[in-house]
């Protein structure tokens, strides 16, 4: 699996909820980049290894994240939003939802699960 980018944003105006980034790339390296709210601010590079890259892949495949909705946003313009995102080869899906929206859990189980597996959960809690 050479082409590979997991991208994760969350954004937050409140001074509560986290705003950061972070992408993942096929080579297993993770780019961190805390901006508010979160433990660690600043950028961070953390390397991963390939099989966790694609363990992170399968658990998209495992929530069928392709074939979900592209937005979930509820009509509160001030929530905290989510954008996650992921390219395999030529494949390319993002999804875009607020805190309060009817989004999936299995969306937010996703970002604990890859928080866990980039060990970026202590950068950010």
């Amino acid at each position: 699996m050479d082409n590979v980018k997991i991208k994760i944003e969350k954004k937050s105006e409140n001074n509560i909820d986290p705003s950061y980034s972070m992408i993942i790339t096929a080579d297993g390296k993770v780019q961190y980049n805390g901006v508010r709210n979160v433990k660690a601010q600043g950028h961070r590079v953390i390397q991963i290894s390939q099989a966790d890259v694609l363990e992170m892949v399968d658990r998209f495949k495992m929530i069928y994240f392709f074939s979900l909705k592209d937005k979930y946003v509820s009509d509160n313009q001030n929530e905290p939003m989510t954008i996650v995102s992921i390219q395999v080869n030529d494949k390319f899906k993002q999804i875009e939802f607020s805190k309060y929206s009817r989004a999936p859990h299995s969306l937010n189980n996703l970002i604990s699960q890859i928080q866990m597996i980039t060990k970026t959960r202590e950068l950010i809690e």
